[in-house]
């Protein structure tokens, strides 16, 4: 019978269905739920930042992979950058000329960007480098990178084939040798078919294989001829570098014909002009007989004297390889010795006197006017008749132009250095800035400032000018503040700066929060609020909601030092010479006495004699 007893046991069966509908529903809700919790601690741990997998558990193969990938994709980028870069013009002309550009040199000419390795480091842009090298029939084109860890280079064939949308292009169905830095033998062979776009490998087209052609040395085959590089060459070209030499032949006569001394084929005169020895040449000498002139030829004596001793008088000394006696001629050395070494022999000089000569009366000193500084004083004795004219110079240091000096200092700048895609929370934009990650809003930006003028200032997006100002050591850029060089500053220095001068600098401060986050799921910062009244205090917490999860792209900014220069035009001082003359004229000749005397007689030199640089034995 039917009683409260009985009704308050229940229904056994409905309450297992109930029970068993409950398990269902919870398990759906994990399996659905679980995977969204746990896809954030997944791309926290394994993203494009190359950080290591936290879990013990993940397969790290993938981050292997992806870092192969990354510094393949900066080859790439170096290769695909050189290729465009070399047009017809740029291009070696000679074969073995090569041209080399470093990473630094193609950033420089807006080629290609800074590259980031996978420690999020930037390459070595000095060692990492292309070198293109014109062969025979092709280029080989080199790109070599390093970065934080390794350094590894690719060998690329270019040339100008069919298939090329350009002036020259990568060469298809070919291999190209990938080497190590650390040992100069071949490491493996890549093949070259289809292309590689970004790191990802698009086959050629057509699928059928091409079979590479036989390779050919120093042989004609097929109609062509081969050198012993294996290329196609003229006959002629083939028998000078396959066919053996015929011997050479220097300074001899073969065969009826005549070699010179470079192994040519000359006439007998040139033959013995060029390879016999030719007789002695004489030069202002008595020899076998004969009189020598200083060209080499026989000569009269009296040719021979005029030409080699002109004007010249010599007594009692040897000179030229001749002895002269006390007369002035030339003797044998016994009749010389015998002549002029006699101990009672004594040597008499010349002196000359010019008696009613009549001057007119010097001139004032000119003004001092400019003159080549090789220019050479005159200042000669008043009595020598010759004496019309004198020079006097002044040499003092002057400005003689300008030159436009460089002055320059170096400072920490922040820069873009990369970006990576990653998942973030849909509400926030994120930067890395020196391998820590900030959270923005979606409404601002945090972006390099645009250059500004030295007589203009903007706010720049999130940026906002904060005056100029003038420093003597050069301010450093942070997350939050930027300075921007406008100029220098010379207000201190005189016509040239001794030190360094100060350079004034535009300050922008960034107004868009920069909130530290662990990662690119984080969201912003967190706000709280606290409220009081007379009956209790609550404290109540706001946490910034993530939104979806979106895929975003993640600027790298880090610290570089940056050389900033300054021109200025300066003066440059030299050697400035003057000079001032004075001059006179010859109203009479007068007579001129000649006498002979001692060496140094005061009284002749004091009575207006003067030395005419002659002498002979008493």
């Amino acid at each position: 019978m039917y009683t409260e007893d009985y009704e308050r046991r229940g229904f056994p069966l409905r309450n297992f269905i109930l029970k068993l509908i409950l398990v269902i529903i919870f398990v759906f809700l994990l399996v659905w739920l679980l995977p969204k919790f746990l896809a954030p601690a997944i791309s926290k741990n394994l993203n494009v930042n190359g950080k290591s997998c936290t879990n013990s558990t993940c397969d790290t193969s993938g981050i292997s992979a992806l870092t192969s990938q990354i510094f393949s994709d900066n080859i790439e980028k170096m290769k695909n950058a050189a290729i465009s870069y070399y047009t017809d013009e740029r291009l070696p002309k000679e074969v073995g000329q090569s041209d080399t550009m470093t990473l630094s040199d193609m950033i420089g000419k807006k080629l290609i960007i800074a590259l980031i390795d996978k420690n999020n480091k930037a390459c070595d842009v000095e060692k990492s480098y292309v070198k293109i090298t014109k062969a025979n029939d092709e280029y080989i084109l080199k790109v070599n990178l390093k970065d934080s860890e390794k350094e590894d280079y690719i060998l690329v064939h270019l040339g100008c084939y069919t298939y090329c949308e350009s002036n020259i292009c990568q060469k298809q169905d070919s291999y190209v040798e990938t080497k190590s830095s650390k040992s100069s033998k071949v490491t493996k062979y890549v093949p070259i078919k289809g292309y590689i776009e970004r790191g990802v490998y698009y086959p050629p087209e057509n699928p059928t294989p091409v079979v590479p052609e036989d390779k050919h040395y120093c042989v004609k085959y097929n109609g062509k001829y081969y050198d012993h590089y294996g290329y196609v060459v003229s006959k002629e070209e083939y028998e000078k570098d396959c066919m053996p030499q015929p011997d050479k032949h220097y300074c001899v006569k073969y065969n009826g014909k005549y070699y010179d001394s470079k192994g040519n084929v000359v006439s007998k005169e040139e033959y013995e002009k060029d390879c016999k020895p030719q007789p002695d040449k004489h030069y202002c000498e008595k020899y076998n007989g004969n009189y020598y002139d200083s060209k080499g030829n026989v000569v009269t004596k009296e040719e021979y004297e005029k030409d080699c001793f002109p004007e010249e008088k010599h007594y009692c000394e040897k000179y030229n390889g001749n002895y002269y006696d006390k007369n002035g001629n030339i003797v044998d050395y016994e009749t010389y010795k015998k002549d002029c070494t006699t101990p009672d022999k004594e040597y008499i000089y010349e002196y000359k006197k010019t008696t009613g000569a009549k001057f007119s009366e010097w001139s004032l000193w000119s003004a001092w006017a400019t003159t080549d500084c090789e220019t050479r004083e005159i200042n000669c004795s008043d009595s020598d008749i010759t004496c019309l004219a004198k020079l006097q110079l002044l040499k003092r240091k002057e400005k003689i132009g300008t030159y436009d000096k460089t002055y320059s200092k170096k400072r920490e700048v922040v820069v873009q250095t990369g970006s990576y895609q990653a998942q973030t929370c849909s509400k926030y934009n994120y930067v890395e800035i020196n391998k820590t990650t900030y959270a923005t809003t979606t409404q601002t930006t945090y972006t390099q400032i645009n250059t500004v003028t030295n007589t203009t200032s903007q706010t720049v997006g999130s940026w906002v000018y904060s005056g100029r100002a003038s420093y003597s050591n050069p301010p450093r850029d942070d997350g939050s503040t930027r300075y921007k060089f406008v100029g220098a500053d010379y207000s201190y220095c005189s016509d040239t700066c001794t030190t360094l001068p100060n350079y004034y600098y535009d300050k922008y401060v960034y107004v868009g929060g920069l909130n530290s986050v662990s990662s690119t799921v984080t969201p912003g910062a967190i706000t709280s609020s606290t409220s009081t009244s007379t009956s209790q205090t609550t404290d109540t917490s706001y946490e910034a909601s993530c939104g979806q999860i979106v895929t975003k792209t993640v600027p790298i900014y880090s610290t570089v030092i940056a050389t900033e220069k300054s021109v200025r035009k300066e003066p440059l001082y030299g050697d400035v010479c003057y000079k001032s003359t004075k001059s006179r004229t010859l109203i009479s000749k007068g007579s001129t006495k000649v006498t002979w005397s001692k060496f140094n007689d005061t009284k002749l030199l004091e009575d207006g004699w003067v030395y005419t640089g002659n002498k002979k034995l008493k």
